[in-house]
């Protein structure tokens, strides 16, 4: 895998969702640095396809609408690279939000069909927490089988929807299965798109933490990879 920007890191422990959009318009170097930095946004699993288009939202605040085939593994992997913009902007004092309701302008593009849109434009207040804190996450143990492995300090602190957190690592040697938790009727039937999306956020932050431990993760989706009970398996990183 090509290594993730570094610089992303850190913003995985100050970031927020940002609701509130102030008038002003996100400044134009801002803009054209994004636009940069979404070609060169890094896929998790290469055989899968995604595209990005960036458009007005409302008032000030604009939109990245992202693109998928229409199955898990393309969908993690679609969320990974664009939490790696949410990072970005995040990093770069931009307020962004994750928003399933929102839509975009077209179904499809490029024969890969619609996911989910990243909001992103000035806050209105702080675009980021002060203090690790402010996180209302699970703990360690909770969410792996080896709370001390390095990359669950920055997996547990990733965003997802209703804040379900159903992510569940299950760490061996040099390898990290990722799990997603199967949850009621809700969870695994209008919402479970949602699920791809969250795990795709909770990989990339698992990367950026193990390159920062100066390890090189691969991805590769395991046909023998074991079973959890109340879980499906997504996707194993080795490193």
């Amino acid at each position: 895998m090509t290594p993730l920007n570094p610089l992303l890191y850190p913003a995985i422990f100050f970031r927020k969702s940002t609701r509130s959009y102030g008038d002003s318009a996100v400044p134009e170097g801002k803009l054209d640095a994004l636009k940069t930095f979404i070609p060169g946004a890094v896929p998790l699993l290469p055989g899968k396809k995604a595209a990005f288009d960036i458009h007005p939202h409302k008032g000030a605040a604009m939109k990245i609408a992202a693109y998928a085939e229409n199955d898990a593994a393309s969908f993690i992997n679609m969320a990974f690279m664009l939490q790696q913009m949410d990072l970005f902007l995040q990093a770069n004092g931009v307020g962004a939000l994750w928003s399933a309701m929102t839509r975009a302008a077209e179904k499809q593009r490029q024969g890969l069909a619609f996911g989910i849109c990243l909001i992103f434009g000035m806050a209105k207040e702080s675009p980021v927490r002060s203090d690790i804190s402010q996180f209302n996450r699970k703990q360690p143990a909770d969410i792996a089988n080896e709370p001390g492995n390095p990359a669950i300090a920055a997996v547990r602190l990733a965003p997802s929807a209703r804040n379900r957190q159903p992510w569940y690592l299950m760490c061996g040697k040099n390898t990290i299965g990722f799990y997603c938790k199967k949850g009621g009727f809700l969870d695994n039937t209008l919402l479970k798109g949602l699920n791809w999306f969250d795990m795709g956020i909770a990989i990339c932050h698992a990367v950026l933490a193990l390159q920062k431990e100066g390890l090189t993760p691969n991805a590769s989706v395991k046909t023998d990879a074991p079973d959890k009970e109340g879980f499906t398996y997504c996707v194993s990183v080795q490193y």
